[in-house]
């Protein structure tokens, strides 16, 4: 069994990241910190394989020849393994980099695209399960990375009216990966 992540994102500029972005900087106060944030369609798909690199080429294949994960006319994607993270904040251009996924706690969007794609496309064999959610990326201004870690915690989860953004904690999960 392989396990790929397949994140899918906006060719053009994406309004919902550049708003939040806008929000966490002037209504949470972290204009100064906060120097990029991305957001991707987050997938992590198990396969029926053992070699990684037939399993990197049937998510390419996912990608492209259906229509579940990517509309070629408005979404680039990216095939990588989970192994390609370290688990937590890591150190990019004198920045730090924080990548949160967050899931709904039911899932039942990822069960309807694995449905789609044993039942109706044909890979029952080889798909054993999706995970869907949304992959933001932080690019944070901070002096190590625990600081980071923690900004990345108290800008992600909304805990209050000015405390929080990306994650509604009841009803979605979350995790720095």
């Amino acid at each position: 069994m392989q396990t790929v992540e397949l994140l899918v994102s906006l060719k053009i500029p994406d309004v919902t990241a550049l708003t939040a972005a806008s929000s966490i900087r002037r209504r949470l106060g972290y204009d100064e910190v906060l120097k990029e944030l991305r957001r991707s369609d987050y997938y992590s798909l198990d396969l029926d394989t053992t070699d990684p690199q037939t399993a990197d080429r049937l998510a390419r294949e996912l990608a492209e020849k259906t229509n579940l994960f990517v509309n070629p006319n408005k979404h680039s994607y990216e095939v990588r393994s989970p192994q390609q993270h370290t688990g937590g904040p890591s150190q990019q251009e004198g920045l730090w980099r924080v990548e949160v996924l967050v899931t709904d706690a039911e899932g039942a969007e990822a069960d309807d695209i694995q449905q789609a794609l044993t039942q109706r496309l044909g890979y029952s064999e080889q798909v054993a399960s999706v995970r869907r959610g949304i992959l933001w990326t932080l690019l944070l201004a901070a002096d190590d990375a625990d600081h980071a870690q923690q900004i990345a915690e108290q800008i992600t989860v909304t805990t209050a009216r000015d405390q929080g953004v990306l994650v509604n904690p009841h009803f979605q999960v979350w995790e720095i990966i």
